[in-house]
């Protein structure tokens, strides 16, 4: 155990430097800002919208729904995805490296990074949210907090999936925009017990058990079926461990032959 977590924190730091550095983190940190950029605008040319229902809206249809898992797909289906592109896997797997240390490690610091990039965008929503001029209540804590904590929680638990699925399938990004915008585009707006399947519907309830009555205003928010805070949590957390557990376990196992 404490060679996998030396192990782990290694590939964590040396991956770090190069994440930050490369295009793929342009790339999201342009993505995060759409939000933002929707926001301002909105505010700077519509006299209706106040700054709470902007914040909640464009926070959760655009930012939760689309933002989030978008970005989590493009950083987290590079976790393992993208040794196998550069043909260095086989490398790492010659040095008496355990193997679920590449997944953590590479997990770690692209959860890092992405973590960073989430909170402030939705940090940035906020901001250009206050700036609308309808004379409706401003954005309180009960908006603040929940958005940032749901951005940054439905990230980290997207991107283990999506990392996950790199160790079982070649393309996981075609397999996870299948997921996040078809199966779960589909079943999170479906009523009854389906919701309780999806990522998203969990979101909504750690935001319904901790946010304002601005949300519940929101269309595909309007549900009394929500669950509790904690429990929504722990689903959450859930997912995210067994995820990373699954693909250790498939990275452990897989046999890796890369042609000419």
């Amino acid at each position: 155990m404490n060679g996998l977590l030396r192990a782990s924190a290694f590939i964590a730091r040396a991956h770090l430097v190069r994440l930050a550095l490369s295009r793929r983190a342009l790339f999201c940190a342009l993505l995060v800002l759409l939000p933002a950029g929707a926001a301002f605008l909105t505010a700077s040319f519509s006299r209706h919208s106040g700054p709470a229902p902007l914040a909640v809206h464009i926070g959760f249809l655009l930012d939760l729904h689309v933002v989030v898992p978008l970005v989590a797909l493009f950083m987290g289906s590079a976790v393992i995805a993208e040794e196998i592109e550069d043909r260095t896997i086989t490398y790492l797997f010659t040095r008496p490296v355990p193997r679920p240390a590449l997944l953590f490690g590479r997990f770690a610091s692209t959860l890092l990074v992405l973590s960073v990039l989430l909170a402030l965008g939705a940090w940035l929503l906020l901001l250009a949210s206050s700036g609308a001029q309808g004379k409706v209540a401003p954005i309180g804590d009960d908006i603040t907090y929940p958005l940032i904590e749901a951005a940054v929680i439905g990230g980290a638990v997207y991107t283990a999936l999506f990392a996950a699925l790199g160790a079982f399938f070649r393309h996981p990004m075609i397999v996870g925009l299948g997921y996040a915008f078809a199966i779960e585009g589909f079943l999170a707006d479906l009523p009854g017990k389906n919701q309780a399947l999806t990522v998203q519907y969990h979101l909504r309830s750690f935001i319904a058990a901790t946010g304002s009555d601005a949300w519940h205003r929101v269309e595909g928010f309007r549900s009394s079926s929500f669950e509790s805070g904690t429990k929504a949590l722990s689903v959450l957390a859930s997912i995210l461990v067994l995820a990373l557990l699954l693909g250790a376990w498939r990275l452990a196992r897989r046999e890796f032959v890369l042609t000419a």
